[in-house]
């Protein structure tokens, strides 16, 4: 055989040999490359399984069994106020201060006010049942009536209520009235958690909203005021996106559990889908204990017992005072401790506790700030003269606000 013939037999017999050598390497590797792939591709479907539980149409689901399930324990509030308003202004003789405190002298004026709002039951005894809303809904109510999601119509009785947590307690009696819902944890809440709001939105009976917990523990929310009507101060609130209109106020706010963890009260009036409920932590030992005695826990509040403004170069002028800071004092409500120490109307409050004033809102916050019992001095400037009073702070009567 030629050299030539000798080294083409090589390589055929290398490249055989190299065949061989690979198919080995397959048959022996295959196996292992098979079973990385499928353990591959279990752990994919593991990974996904929980996403899909938690997929729309499950959370879907929920939400619509926890609306059918509580709907039947909302119910509409519908309240008729009837009074008689008391308008008094010291200086409503005087054609020149009516420009600063209004056309309001001593009248009399007739109201009757009817308004709605929401609640939810509460607690249920037989043919009794308790409804937790806001104090504000039946605020000064002389008639309560609610409305069942069945629309029917029974009159309600106020057990009572506390102004200061803006809470109340109605009792309403009959034959297969709805279920209590069912109470949650409102500290276990989180930011960004979804959160339902049932209520009667201007009589749209049972309208539900689906937002979500914005913030916790928001301070200092104030809301109401106007004519004969408080103010209710709000100090520890959760911030929702929960839609709350007119009319949802005292509907529950409720988990996708089906959990009630809040009160909804308030609304901000100048943005959107922001509102405030109280907390149900906080509400449930008040609405245990106006059940139980018809008023809520008594917290004190220091009450001194005038309305003020600001001083002006106009006031000032008119009461003949040089001076360009102060605080004038335009009523001093009867009996209270500004009337017992002396103070009276158009008095220039120029000092409280040795520390100088120049406008209503220092007064008002410097006292927030102190306790029933607690002594204010006063440097009043009346009629040219300075004089200083003792003032010993009072509890603010329910009857009073601000």
């Amino acid at each position: 055989m030629s050299s030539q013939g000798r080294t083409s037999l090589g390589f055929l017999l290398v490249g055989i040999l190299g065949v061989l050598i690979g198919a080995v390497v397959v048959v022996m590797l295959a196996p292992r490359f098979w079973h990385a792939q499928q353990e591959s591709l279990s752990l994919g479907a593991a990974s996904a399984a929980p996403l899909a539980s938690l997929g729309s149409d499950n959370l879907e689901q929920r939400i619509i069994s926890v609306v059918k399930a509580s709907e039947p324990s909302v119910v509409l509030i519908k309240t008729t106020v009837h009074g008689v308003q008391q308008i008094y202004n010291p200086f409503q003789n005087d054609p020149f201060f009516r420009q600063f405190f209004g056309d309001q002298g001593p009248q009399s004026q007739s109201f009757s006010v009817q308004a709605s709002g929401s609640g939810f039951v509460i607690k249920r005894e037989g043919d009794s049942a308790y409804v937790a809303t806001n104090a504000h809904v039946v605020y000064h109510a002389d008639k309560v009536q609610v409305l069942l999601s069945t629309g029917r119509q029974v009159d309600a009785q106020v057990v009572g209520s506390d102004d200061d947590a803006d809470l109340a307690i109605l009792k309403i009696h009959g034959s297969n009235l709805p279920p209590a819902l069912p109470l949650g944890n409102s500290s276990g809440l989180q930011q960004g958690q979804f959160v339902l709001a049932i209520g009667e939105p201007e009589s749209f009976q049972n309208s539900v909203s689906l937002g979500i917990v914005s913030a916790l523990h928001r301070p200092g929310i104030d809301a109401g005021g106007g004519a004969g009507f408080p103010v209710f101060h709000y100090s520890d609130m959760i911030q929702i996106t929960t839609p709350i209109n007119p009319g949802n106020s005292g509907g529950p706010l409720i988990t996708t559990d089906g959990h009630v963890v809040g009160i909804n009260a308030v609304v901000a009036e100048q943005a959107q889908a922001i509102g405030f409920s109280i907390p149900i932590n906080s509400a449930e030992p008040v609405l245990a204990q106006i059940e139980t005695t018809g008023h809520g826990i008594h917290v004190q509040h220091p009450f001194i017992g005038i309305q003020m403004r600001s001083l002006n170069s106009q006031i000032a002028n008119y009461l003949g005072y040089n001076g360009t800071q102060g605080v004038v004092v335009t009523d001093v409500v009867a009996q209270s401790p500004a009337d017992k120490a002396g103070l009276q109307a158009s008095d220039i409050i120029l000092e409280l506790n040795h520390q100088k004033v120049s406008t209503s809102d220092q007064v008002r916050n410097a006292i927030a700030k102190m306790k029933v019992g607690d002594k204010v001095t006063l440097l009043v400037w009346r009629n040219g003269n300075l004089q200083p009073y003792g003032v010993t702070l009072g509890d603010r009567p329910e009857t009073i606000q601000g």
